[in-house]
């Protein structure tokens, strides 16, 4: 279990509320200790939101219940942005400036970066680096649509390679997706069109550049990889994810009902929670938080991921049959790739290897 020195956060917006009782819910039917959330920023609790219209339930609920259940016991901040225009650098800014901010953040939220001005991919860098100097570690999922985002499942039109921001941060740690596992087979990255229900994000910025410490993985990538499908990436920049975790077919309680969720979203919230545990090993130890952990994932080589080489993200989220799969896409190798980064964490190999 985790800590009570340690602590943990989850970025939430869009109208998003997380339900006291469906938490509880939750907790029964995977037999859990009951727990609640520590704190409420934004005042965004509540049963009746989630009664009313599920949907305004399923990514807050999905995101607390499991990065609770991974690293229980650990104080659990959910933590609310009313702005909608720049939510994502409103919320750093806050983290950065709390006086005792929470050490392992995750937002399942992007955008598409493109789209996002300038003068806030620079300053949500900015909180992001200064952040990682003071032991606090940030996990972004890197969307449910492949390279073409979420613009293009419903218009075709649409696609291209077109990152998503907060994922393209170097600052972050960014969160593909698989699947395989849950059902028994083989692990891949998760596709759409090979019934995975959302197709892992991935790519490159199209502003940050590839930092220091990626820039030997992505050489070797395509090196070694099979030639990607389309043009319009600069593989100078910033690639992303960083490291995958399952992504398909969690159960969550939403409005008092067992749902099965999907989407990079779910791994986001369970790596961080493997890291509040890392986190609360740490401390128990008489160490302080890990971190920015980047620079020590790639100076590892993988060590601490399972890797993924098998796999294509071609396509954007939906049911097999309707999904929109566009011309551009990356395929999964060994080492690196744009899928999945090094693999899915590993939490054995990785509370070893940072600790």
């Amino acid at each position: 279990e985790g800590s009570t020195s340690a602590s943990q956060a989850l970025f939430e917006s869009l109208g998003q509320y997380y339900s006291p009782s469906d938490l509880s819910t939750f907790q029964s039917y995977f037999k859990l200790s009951s727990e609640k959330v520590s704190k409420d920023v934004g005042g965004h609790a509540s049963d009746t939101a989630c009664s009313s219209n599920p949907n305004n339930c399923a990514e807050a609920n999905l995101d607390v219940q499991y990065m609770m259940a991974v690293s229980q016991v650990t104080p659990t901040t959910f933590w609310y942005i009313d702005n909608e225009d720049t939510p994502f650098l409103s919320f750093i800014e806050a983290v950065a400036s709390d006086s005792n901010p929470p050490l392992v953040n995750s937002m399942s939220y992007g955008s598409i970066e493109s789209e996002v001005e300038e003068s806030v991919l620079s300053s949500f860098s900015t909180e992001a680096m200064k952040l990682g100097t003071m032991g606090v570690t940030i996990f972004v999922s890197s969307g449910d649509d492949g390279v073409a985002n979420f613009q293009a499942r419903s218009d075709p039109s649409a696609c291209g390679f077109n990152p998503s921001f907060p994922a393209t941060c170097p600052y972050v740690t960014a969160v593909g997706a698989t699947q395989g596992p849950e059902d028994g087979s083989d692990e891949i990255a998760c596709q759409s069109n090979k019934g995975g229900s959302i197709t892992t994000g991935g790519g490159f910025s199209t502003y940050y550049a590839a930092p220091s410490y990626q820039t030997s993985a992505i050489s070797d990538y395509f090196a070694a990889a099979k030639a990607p499908e389309g043009t319009g990436f600069d593989k100078g920049n910033r690639g992303y994810p960083d490291v995958a975790m399952l992504g398909h077919n969690y159960l969550v309680a939403i409005a008092g009902n067992i749902y099965q969720v999907s989407g990079t979203s779910c791994a986001s919230p369970v790596v961080a929670g493997m890291f509040s545990l890392i986190n609360a090993q740490r401390m128990a130890n008489g160490k302080g938080p890990v971190g920015f952990i980047n620079p020590t994932l790639y100076s590892s080589k993988g060590s601490t991921c399972n890797d993924i080489t098998s796999g294509e993200n071609d396509c954007c989220a939906g049911s097999p049959g309707s999904e929109v799969c566009c011309s551009e896409g990356f395929y999964a190798a060994k080492g690196w790739d744009p899928l999945t980064g090094w693999g899915s964490v590993d939490y054995s190999l990785s509370s070893s290897h940072f600790l």
